[in-house]
């Protein structure tokens, strides 16, 4: 799949999930400015065929290259970022994964149930990233558990393969190029 395909895609999912970063979009456009995203983001597991590495394959063959490499131990988190040979024109993409080792037991415990109950075809196929929670059905009480130990684990479990945020450079906006400048543009607009 091409690479603005993908973006095209994921935005869509994203958009529609978070109406909010549509509404946005739409305010920057009409006041001219160009958006321009930054990065994308997207959160795993350190689990063999969701890893790192498999969410990266969808954007290597564009020529996306892994750049940093990141860990964030009290949160017991991995992180790579990749960058396009052509910079600015496409976003970086950042993917993080959870380390089960570091993890509680109960995190370990019940992520390798889920995937030892989802259906394995879904994971072979290349279009991971837009597959969304694979855990089903969900269960409140198992979100509140997870939720407690680490977001990250609760986020996932919830939405899984999709992206976790988009981005707008603040950089690369006229009017509001500040960070301070854009948030008083938002809040003039109604949001938080």
């Amino acid at each position: 799949m091409e690479v603005n395909s993908i973006f095209e895609r994921l935005w869509k999912d994203y958009s529609f999930q978070n109406p909010s970063a549509g509404k946005i979009h739409q305010l920057l456009s009409a006041e001219g400015e160009e958006v321009v995203n930054d990065h994308i983001a997207f959160r795993t597991l350190d689990y063999p065929g969701i890893d790192i590495d498999r969410l990266a394959s969808v954007f290597t063959p564009s020529g996306y290259s892994a750049k940093g490499e990141y860990y964030f131990r009290d949160k017991h988190l991995f992180a790579r970022h990749y960058e396009h040979p052509e910079g600015d024109r496409y976003p970086k993409v950042f993917i993080s994964q959870l380390v089960l080792r570091d993890c509680s037991p109960y995190i370990r415990r019940t992520f390798r149930e889920l995937m030892r109950d989802i259906d394995q075809g879904k994971l072979s196929s290349g279009s991971l990233i837009f597959k969304g929670s694979l855990f089903s059905p969900l269960s409140h009480r198992r979100y509140e558990h997870l939720r407690k130990e680490s977001e990250y684990a609760a986020w996932f479990y919830v939405y899984g393969f999709r992206a976790n945020h988009f981005t707008v450079s603040v950089n690369a906006l006229k009017k509001y190029d500040t960070i301070e400048k854009l948030n008083a543009f938002l809040r003039k607009n109604g949001f938080i």
